[in-house]
């Protein structure tokens, strides 16, 4: 009497693109090569006035573009007192009672800007909602902070797409937000430039398609998560240029990312450092040559579960310490102008095959439509979320 034994394949699901996907989760002789860590690149380079010092920082960038989507940032010559001031400022932000922090409720402006309760998101479906609050800004032609002149094409840039909490106990937030954002945009530029080098093409190749690029800081505050079946932010891919995060250390590293196995690799925190990862617009130019990486966080305060021991199976078992940790994050996004059309570059496109060309701004709205929701009542308006 013959047996058969039958096997079932797990999978991790994800949002990609803002589409539902999924990857199977391969072990033994079914694994693929893929990446187990994410490399450290030293960020120095990227002041020397010498372009071969440039081009050399631009190899090291490209080879982790393509092989894993993501990278450390070490050395990259932001004050680190003004990373901590900014921190401390998130901490105190989030500690305000609770109607300062609703009176610029995300809810309230059309670009979604400003604050987001827990739970408000819900980036996986299969969960109760992202295990988080947050605040966001960004490009701004009004705000004296940002110096930008209104666009006559663009009417939205003649009024104000931010919004910040006016009682007095909150006066600190915004002037220690614009630090923070002013150093990251002047980073990002220079990045921009090193991207373009990966790329083979000249360092101020993408310049013209960045005159007023869209830009977003994320203020997200991370509670600690007691059950497995909770995330802080359910797994995506980023929809930008790329995104630079500056993360707050816990025991546990909360931020993880899917390698071609469907095994989730950790992110720890690393002293002087940013996380840099690739978003969907150079995924897209460059044809899927660079990986717009999954990822999500977990800011776990017990070990993950195994599915032997009543766990969910999420491709990696990660070992816990049991603390009760509070996580803070500050991602920087950076994307084209909001009107820029930008499509496969000519040297990645295969012959006989038609490409067509994106405005920015309207697939970063499709985007938001698809990536957040809101769970307030009925009654209240449900309405979509902001990035």
């Amino acid at each position: 009497m013959s047996t058969t034994t039958t096997t079932t394949t797990q999978y991790v699901h994800y949002h990609d693109g803002g589409k539902p996907g999924r990857r199977p989760i391969l072990t033994g002789s079914s694994a693929k090569p893929t990446f187990e860590s994410v490399p450290k690149i030293d960020m120095r380079r990227i002041y020397s006035p010498h372009l071969s010092d440039r081009q050399s920082l631009a190899n090291d960038v490209g080879a982790a573009c393509r092989d894993v989507g993501f990278f450390y940032a070490v050395n990259h010559g932001i004050d680190e007192e003004l990373l901590d001031r900014t921190f401390d400022a998130v901490k105190r932000f989030f500690g305000l009672e609770e109607d300062v922090k609703m009176e610029c409720h995300n809810q309230k402006t059309e670009r979604f800007r400003g604050y987001e309760g827990v739970l408000e998101g819900k980036l996986d479906p299969g969960t109760r909602g992202d295990l988080k609050e947050g605040f966001l800004m960004g490009e701004d032609f009004t705000e004296p902070e940002q110096n930008l002149t209104p666009l006559p094409h663009l009417p939205d840039t003649q009024h104000s797409r931010n919004q910040w909490p006016s009682h007095p106990s909150a006066a600190f937030f915004r002037p220690a937000i614009y630090e923070y954002y002013n150093a990251m945009l002047s980073f990002s530029r220079r990045l921009l430039g090193i991207f373009a080098l990966a790329l083979e093409l000249p360092e101020d190749y993408f310049d013209t398609i960045t005159k007023h690029p869209m830009t977003n800081v994320r203020a997200v505050h991370y509670p600690p998560q007691t059950s497995p079946k909770d995330v802080g932010i359910g797994a995506h891919t980023d929809f930008c240029w790329f995104t630079l995060v500056c993360q707050s250390h816990t025991v546990n590293p909360a931020l993880e990312v899917l390698n071609a196995n469907g095994i989730w690799v950790p992110v720890h925190h690393h002293p002087h450092s940013f996380v840099v990862n690739i978003a969907d617009f150079l995924k897209l130019i460059t044809g899927g040559r660079w990986a717009s990486t999954v990822h999500r966080v977990r800011n776990l305060a017990s070990p993950t579960q195994s599915p032997e021991n009543g766990g969910e199976c999420d491709g990696h078992d990660r070992e816990g310490s049991g603390q009760m940790e509070e996580r803070y994050s500050l991602p920087f996004f950076f994307s084209p102008d909001e009107d820029a059309t930008v499509s496969v570059l000519e040297k990645f496109r295969e012959e006989g095959r038609e490409y067509e060309g994106f405005v920015v701004g309207e697939y970063f709205q499709r985007r938001l439509d698809i990536d957040r929701t809101t769970h307030l009542e009925e009654g209240e308006g449900r309405r979509k979320g902001g990035y």
